[in-house]
């Protein structure tokens, strides 16, 4: 029965136009190592003979380059994920695909990508946040504001399709809404970097495994096969993904792996760090206490933040309560406004918004309201960064612009 219900939704969303790709629920592309050399583009369709194959070239040539990819069944569902990698890529360069066993004989219905430069020699844009899809009014709204900003990729920080390690169907409308709507300039699909949160998860907390967040395990072909990784850009950028507790403990060898990771990461111009429940919440108090007191929350700070603050960060990117926050620079768990790290949150790409506490009444927050929200983040070649907070009408309601790379390193 579950997988007639899944035949009859699949078979209402508008497929690819493509007859090679016409059988095509979601399209989406992500990396698994170099953004500057490689590009792994995944698609997920119902049937098992289907092609693995795609055809690409860089844009204004020719010839065409095959490249096979492999096949899994995103089980408990029947949903069939096919996946290539591409190598060998050159830097800063446009490409178009197509799914299919024979070479286009014509340029239409070409897919388009872009990959990453391997220096900063112009701005780098990203867009980033969490908890995205409440229902599909709201995530499509999102999405099509992302895409009109044309972003070099999102980071998308947990709690993707509310699919709880169990529904599929949600899975379905979240593919289908990413690959409709989140397009750049000339349709160009734009890559994503994931992380996890507590609605990948049966269970969301507290000794869970991958295998209790199947759909997220097997969607997404993770950088270190695992929901903790880096993702390194050149020498300008690199990107921490955490795992806030969902299928890794905060603490132990998460948090040794996060040490080192940012021990070896000095020298990169921009450093971000990205995981579901934040450290400096909006909500989800203990009762008469703020936020930030919330077990997890203090776990954080006392496992994750020492790191931030001793090997520096740019910022730090939290979700999960539903919010738009800004916290004031923190260090040393209180303001810190020449050598503080700030926080941005709090996970409203595409949900109900929450309440946020009384202003003043939050000692860390410097800018917290219920509004759904995306941030636009521009990485300057000369070194500063300026984030935009982007409602889905396309206000830029609050900015902030971060004058240094990051923080100074500091000894033990």
């Amino acid at each position: 029965m579950y997988k007639y219900i899944i035949l009859t939704l699949a078979l209402c969303f508008s497929p690819l136009v493509s007859r090679a790709q016409s059988d095509v629920i979601g399209l989406y592309l992500n990396w698994q190592r170099d953004p500057a050399r490689t590009m792994t583009i995944n698609w997920v369709n119902l049937y098992e003979h289907t092609t693995t194959n795609v055809f690409y070239r860089r844009s204004g040539t020719t010839n065409w380059l095959a490249a096979r990819g492999t096949r899994m069944v995103a089980t408990p569902s029947v949903l069939q994920v096919r996946r290539v990698e591409l190598t060998e890529l050159a830097p800063g360069a446009d490409y178009e695909f197509i799914i299919g066993d024979v070479a286009p004989a014509d340029d239409k219905n070409l897919q388009r990508f872009r990959t990453m430069p391997v220096r900063l020699s112009r701005p780098a844009r990203f867009v980033t946040g969490g908890d995205t899809m409440h229902n599909r009014e709201m995530v499509d709204a999102m999405n099509r504001r992302a895409g009109r900003l044309d972003p070099d990729f999102a980071l998308i920080g947990g709690d993707l399709a509310y699919a709880d390690g169990r529904n599929a169907t949600r899975w379905l409308d979240w593919l289908q809404s990413w690959t409709q709507h989140a397009r750049g300039a000339k349709g160009r699909l734009i890559p994503l970097v994931v992380g996890i949160g507590n609605h990948e998860v049966r269970g969301g907390y507290g000794g869970k495994i991958p295998d209790d967040a199947p759909y997220f395990y097997r969607f997404f072909a993770l950088p270190e096969g695992r929901a903790h990784y880096a993702l390194d850009f050149g020498t300008y950028l690199s990107l921490l993904v955490l795992d806030s507790g969902h299928t890794q403990p905060i603490a132990g060898a998460q948090a040794e792996w996060l040490e080192r990771s940012l021990a070896g990461r000095t020298e990169q111009q921009f450093v971000f760090a990205c995981y579901h429940w934040p450290a400096y919440g909006t909500t989800k108090a203990p009762k008469d206490l703020l936020p930030c007191e919330h077990p997890r929350s203090k776990e954080i700070q006392q496992q994750w933040i020492p790191h931030f603050e001793r090997y520096g960060v740019t910022a730090v990117f939290e979700n999960d309560h539903h919010n738009y926050k800004r916290t004031h620079p923190l260090r040393n768990h209180r303001r810190d406004d020449e050598n503080g790290i700030v926080y941005l949150g709090d996970g409203a790409w595409g949900v109900t918004p929450r309440t946020v506490p009384e202003p003043g009444a939050a000692w860390y927050l410097a800018h917290a309201e219920p509004r759904r929200h995306l941030f636009h983040v521009t990485l300057h070649p000369e070194g500063h960064t300026l984030i935009e907070a982007v409602d889905a009408a396309g206000e830029v309601f609050d900015r902030l612009e971060l004058q240094q790379s990051r923080t100074h390193p500091t000894t033990p």
